[in-house]
């Protein structure tokens, strides 16, 4: 009898010590698990922070085409971000490129400049070791790419004068998403555009015909038939105060006045340069007294702004504008959004 109690005990004893180590294999799993979870959202944090973060610096002001230099600033920021917000030792590996969206993803809907920032760090796990597993890779990367807006939201439009399709068309090269450079400077057309009340615009460089080609109007920015000064000035001083997106209907003014271009000559790049690249509506036909559908938000760099009888604004198309508060995607004429990140 006492046998037979002393084979039960032993029999117990093996199970017990079965379940104590399957419950330590258990407990060492969900610890080791649990803290390469942690470590993995801690990896794509950094890497989404240093993919937003380079991306800011892909377009210097007023440069016409995106830096994707490997000692460039996008890529320079984007690498100085990470150890910013996660410890990268010599077992990690870091790699961080500037390039188009497509380049970098060839099936991105759009091809975007972007940064790509990919990091894989080396976790050390804490019970995995007792069954000879030392380390986990987590791997995490992100893309942040700068896209042409089609919705400025308030303050994002700093200059309240539309321009016309034919105007943007006679300045810009669709194909390359660029300004159209002037053969004698190989720099952008410096061009001249104002109402057609006061100027019939045009520039030495390229011919200008047609009111929609050659003269810009001033707009409150909104359908409503506002043909006051004070809204203008207000627009000029502060940017737009309510979200216009491509697809509404702005009103165009009746009149013209000259203490406009002195504002804007104060702040273009002849003044304090806080106009200096200015986002403006694009739409098809320049009718003063009528509301017309804005197609597009463009860039234009302000040169200076001259009143008297002319009352014109001197500009060059450019891709240095980063207005605030934009979103949405479409074609690029030149303004850029704050980045984001890619899906």
């Amino acid at each position: 009898m006492n046998n037979t109690n002393d084979s039960q005990r032993g029999v117990v004893a093996i199970v017990v010590v079965g379940s104590l180590a399957a419950l330590l294999a258990i407990t060492a799993l969900a610890v080791d698990v649990g803290h390469i979870f942690v470590v993995r959202n801690q990896t794509q944090n950094a890497v989404d922070a240093a993919a937003l973060r380079g991306a800011v610096f892909l377009y210097a002001p007023g440069s016409n085409t995106p830096d994707f230099s490997a000692g460039g600033p996008a890529v320079t920021n984007a690498t100085n971000t990470v150890p910013l917000n996660i410890s990268v030792t010599g077992n990690d590996s870091l790699a961080v490129v500037a390039n188009y969206w497509q380049t970098l993803n060839p099936s991105a809907p759009s091809n975007d400049a972007a940064v790509k920032v990919t990091l894989t760090k080396q976790v050390k796990l804490y019970f995995a070791p007792i069954f000879g597993m030392q380390t986990s890779n987590v791997t995490a990367s992100a893309i942040a790419v700068v896209q042409a807006p089609t919705v400025m939201g308030p303050g994002g439009i700093t200059l309240p004068m539309t321009i016309g399709s034919c105007m943007f068309n006679q300045y810009w090269n669709s194909n390359t998403n660029q300004p159209l450079n002037d053969p004698v400077t190989n720099q952008p057309y410096v061009f001249q555009i104002g109402s057609s009340y006061a100027y019939s615009g045009g520039n030495s460089s390229t011919s200008c015909t047609g009111s929609n080609c050659c003269t810009g109007q001033w707009s409150p920015l909104t359908n409503t038939q506002d043909n006051s000064d004070s809204t203008i000035q207000s627009l000029i001083a502060n940017g737009n105060s309510t979200t216009l997106s491509a697809g509404d209907q702005v009103w165009l003014q009746t009149g013209d006045r000259n203490n406009l271009y002195d504002l804007v000559s104060n702040c273009s790049e002849s003044g304090n340069h806080s106009c200096e690249y200015a986002t403006v509506p694009v739409i098809s036909s320049i009718t003063p007294g009528t509301s017309q559908t804005v197609k597009a938000m463009a860039c234009m760099h302000i040169i200076s702004a001259t009143g008297g009888d002319s009352r014109y604004i001197s500009a060059q198309m450019s891709t240095g504008c980063s207005p605030i508060n934009a979103s949405g995607s479409g074609s690029s004429y030149g303004v850029v959004a704050p980045p984001k990140l890619a899906q």
